[in-house]
């Protein structure tokens, strides 16, 4: 059975990257005209319910197996920077899955994609080669519209076992919002999907995603120090320190 399950997985893969890659653009064109006019929210809840299914469709086909842990926690998620990890392709997709109301700081490069740029504007993303000043208001003015704003501190997937190093950018999100931090951790195991792998580069097993919803953080508690800098400087190495410890137990 493992050389079937395999090509089962390899042939699913190709499919799952054609849909993410190729098909995204022709849902996106095919959606654009019922949703002419539609609230920002109600657009965030379609691509919800479309990467809810996606994941539920990976998963019920043997692609892949997913936990969460803490699912509840999101409940009250709104108005918060959800922090997480970045270990393969498919995180953001899991996340948006979880969140009806996300938003997310997207390349611009996607803001400027002839099929799914005009996607990602009606769902009001937030391009991430805006100027520090304007970049800092969107999200302010997302945070507080009740959206859960996705980042990933280390701006790029990570190399498997390799500790995360965290630039400063979502530290001064938080302490120039003073929204609060739900933390969230993403473990692969095997890895799949990672920085630099082709496509075609599948484990030997079914890869097993683990979800845990963590701890909620008052960006306020680091508001103690003088300047904001050192703020920001302190949050990045607490939350750097966090991770590697959490991902070196997993």
């Amino acid at each position: 059975m493992r050389p079937f399950d395999y090509w089962w997985r390899l042939t699913g893969t190709a499919f799952a990257f054609a849909f993410i890659f190729f098909g995204g653009g022709v849902l996106a064109l095919a959606l654009l005209p019922l949703l002419a006019g539609a609230r920002r929210e109600r657009v965030q809840l379609v691509i919800h319910g479309i990467f809810k299914g996606y994941i539920k469709a990976l998963d019920c086909l043997g692609m892949i197996r997913i936990d969460i842990e803490g699912r509840e926690k999101l409940a009250a998620s709104g108005g918060r920077l959800v922090i997480a990890n970045h270990p393969s392709l498919l995180d953001v997709v899991v996340l948006m899955a979880l969140l009806p109301q996300a938003q997310c700081i997207v390349k611009h490069e996607l803001w400027n994609h002839r099929f799914l740029g005009p996607l990602m504007r009606r769902a009001g993303y937030i391009r991430n080669d805006l100027d520090p000043d304007a970049l800092i208001a969107a999200a302010r003015a997302s945070l507080d519209n009740g959206n859960s704003l996705i980042v990933f501190p280390e701006g790029t997937r990570s190399r498997p076992g390799q500790p995360p190093r965290f630039r400063r950018g979502f530290a001064n999100l938080a302490t120039m919002t003073g929204a609060p931090l739900q933390l969230v951790i993403i473990t692969c195991t095997p890895p799949t999907m990672v920085k630099g792998d082709p496509w075609w580069k599948i484990p030997p097993v079914r890869p097993h995603f683990r979800v845990v919803i963590g701890e909620c953080l008052d960006a306020d508690q680091y508001m103690r120090y003088p300047y904001r800098s050192i703020a920001a400087r302190s949050l990045t190495r607490s939350l750097e320190t966090y991770y590697a410890e959490k991902l070196s137990n997993a």
